[in-house]
């Protein structure tokens, strides 16, 4: 029982939503009321040629609108769009000044079939700033890559100059320029449309542009790789122990046209005077770039690491002296166990010389009961030269020893 009853509500809502659209199609396309409704339209300001005179230009012009009441029937105010009206504001019409100025607005058309209820009472508020005018520099950034083994090279293109508000012009760093150069293997003539952005990038608005487009050609060009040649000479005293230099990144990009950088396998650096690179670990010199070859990804100079010859040095250490072939019939005594040397070698061999590295000894294989004195035999590394020692031989005192258990008559 208690379906039924639902079921029964819900075709008496069904038919009460029917009978509603019906009698909306009915009242909408036969009796077509008349109606009042609103919609928002854009203005053109007119004249602006004349406060640019006065070096004053209009600040977001194109964000102007105002609200219009219109009143018609429900069919036509229902298909009416913003574009069907024109409106405008004539800036020669009032005197003006920096700031903002309350322009009225002037329906220049309309359509027929519908009234305009306000149109006696139409205004716009237009903010006048500064006239500025500067010249910036145009920056082309490239979608993509070129074909591998390629190169596309940014064309070099003249400041242009920008005017617009004052506040919005001095916001403006560049003109920047989008152009794909995917899988390019040949020069590219392009056309591009130069936009006004700010140090982030961001397009700044309100800013006009001469020309607002250009046309460029963007080379491509083949790649090699080559060396880098360093020339360099004059070290007549070679107070810097200079051995050679060596570029850091021995080998370079280059572009060109083919049956030119096919014939060049290295880059010669600008002549460097050795004598002049003393006490330096590093530095940067020029490149000479043959005329039509160009520099991949990279400055003209290169980098140059100064290799200096090892230099000898001298080093005093303190050994411990060692006994070898000890007679088993004696007990012996050393009258000193430390010598003192002087060793001397190329800088980085003596710096890493330790005392372990060092044999110092006396052979007791000889020795007689009583006084001996024993050469000191010092066997050094490769690389390592004695230049002296303190003492050349040892006292070494032999004594017989005596067996425990044994008499002696």
């Amino acid at each position: 029982m208690d379906q039924k009853v639902k079921n029964h509500q819900v075709i008496i809502k069904i038919c009460c939503v029917i009978a509603s659209l019906v009698l909306w199609l009915y009242i909408f396309n036969v009796e077509n009321p008349m109606r009042e409704t609103h919609i928002v339209v854009p203005v053109q300001i007119l004249n602006k040629d004349l406060v640019a005179k006065s070096d004053l230009v209009p600040v977001e012009e194109d964000n102007l609108t105002v609200t219009l009441t219109i009143r018609g029937s429900a069919s036509d105010t229902y298909s009416i769009k913003p574009s069907d009206f024109k409106l405008v504001s004539d800036l020669s019409s009032y005197a003006v000044k920096k700031g903002e100025n309350k322009i009225p607005v002037e329906v220049k058309s309309s359509p027929s079939n519908i009234r305009i209820t306000n149109n006696d009472n139409l205004w716009v508020k237009i903010t006048l700033d500064d006239l500025k005018r500067k010249t910036v520099p145009v920056k082309i950034i490239f979608d993509g890559n070129a074909r591998n083994g390629f190169y596309a090279f940014k064309p070099s293109v003249k400041e242009k100059e920008v005017t617009g508000p004052k506040a919005a012009v001095e916001r403006v760093k560049y003109l920047s320029a989008r152009y794909s150069i995917k899988d390019a293997s040949k020069d590219i003539d392009a056309n591009i449309q130069l936009q006004p952005s700010d140090s982030s990038g961001v397009i700044v608005k309100d800013v006009t542009v001469n020309p607002s487009s250009l046309k460029v050609t963007i080379p491509v060009k083949k790649i090699k790789t080559v060396s880098i040649n360093v020339k360099s000479g004059i070290q007549q005293n070679n107070k810097g122990n200079i051995k050679d230099l060596v570029p850091i990144e021995d080998k370079i990009d280059i572009a060109g046209e083919e049956d030119l950088i096919s014939n060049i396998n290295s880059l010669d650096t600008e002549y460097v005077d050795l004598n002049k690179v003393y006490g330096k670990d590093a530095i940067e010199v020029k490149l000479v770039v043959p005329k039509g070859v160009t520099l991949v990804n990279s400055s003209d100079t290169v980098k140059l690491k100064v290799n200096l010859n090892n230099k000898n040095i001298q080093k005093e250490l303190s050994l411990n002296i060692q006994t070898i072939n000890d007679n088993s019939k004696y007990s012996v005594n050393l009258d000193i166990n430390k010598v003192d040397i002087v060793v001397s070698g190329e800088e980085n061999i003596i710096n890493n010389l330790k005392v372990e590295d060092i044999k110092c000894s006396v052979d007791l294989s000889s020795i007689v009961e009583g006084e001996n004195s024993i050469p000191l035999n010092i066997s050094l590394p490769d690389g390592v030269t004695k230049v002296s020692q303190s003492i050349s031989s040892v006292k070494v005192t032999a004594k017989k020893k005596v067996l425990e258990g044994k008499n002696v008559n």
